[in-house]
């Protein structure tokens, strides 16, 4: 077995564990003009929730939360990094437990590797 293939196996098994920190999230991907349906899908992932961030310019800046997601980086048990649309896909769960779920925008990868995506939604 390689190193890609250690972490790629690593990924479900151990960092998106139901039974430790991971959840179940429902992804839509968006579909652009032209291109064919993608249905949405469950998958596993886990969610830091509740970061605040400041947006906006000088006079009308408003503080929304921010979530940071790590998702495997496949296209049939998470989100592959090469089918995501950054802006227009969405991901959905709770703001916080005891919630119900609510669809957030996927605005940013802030880092990937052959195993796990790690993504920025609000």
């Amino acid at each position: 077995m390689t190193l890609r293939d250690a972490i790629e196996a690593d990924s479900l098994k151990v960092f998106l564990n139901l039974g430790e920190f991971a959840e179940t999230v429902t992804y839509y991907p968006h579909k652009a003009f032209g291109q064919a349906v993608r249905p949405p899908r469950t998958i596993r992932a886990v969610v830091f929730r509740e970061d605040l961030v400041t947006l906006g310019e000088d006079d009308g800046q408003t503080v929304v939360p921010q979530f940071t997601v790590h998702v495997k980086n496949d296209s049939a048990e998470g989100i592959s990094s090469t089918e995501i649309d950054l802006g227009a896909d969405q991901l959905e769960f709770p703001r916080r437990d005891g919630k119900p779920p609510e669809k957030r925008s996927i605005l940013r990868m802030i880092d990937q590797d052959h195993g796990m995506l790690v993504l920025q939604c609000h």
